[in-house]
């Protein structure tokens, strides 16, 4: 069973998201919590890829380091 937590957002926030997102069925959102909870894991997502690709920059960073070094040991 997926157990839930309460989140808090600004009333001005949830009434203009109602109005644009839930009020319009083109959209097929039927809560504000099932827009949020897709628009928060869209960001994490984002967000997470971002850690990746600096995670892969940095690899290749060091592994280029490492190459110079190793030239220089020859």
């Amino acid at each position: 069973m997926v157990k839930y937590s309460t989140i808090s957002i600004p009333k001005e926030l949830h009434e203009e998201i109602k109005r644009t997102v839930i009020d319009d069925p083109r959209y097929g959102y039927k809560s504000v919590a099932e827009f949020s909870l897709e628009a928060i894991k869209l960001r994490l997502d984002e967000i997470k890829n971002a850690l990746e690709e600096e995670k892969g920059k940095k690899r290749e960073k060091i592994q280029k380091i490492v190459e110079n070094i190793k030239k220089k040991l020859r």
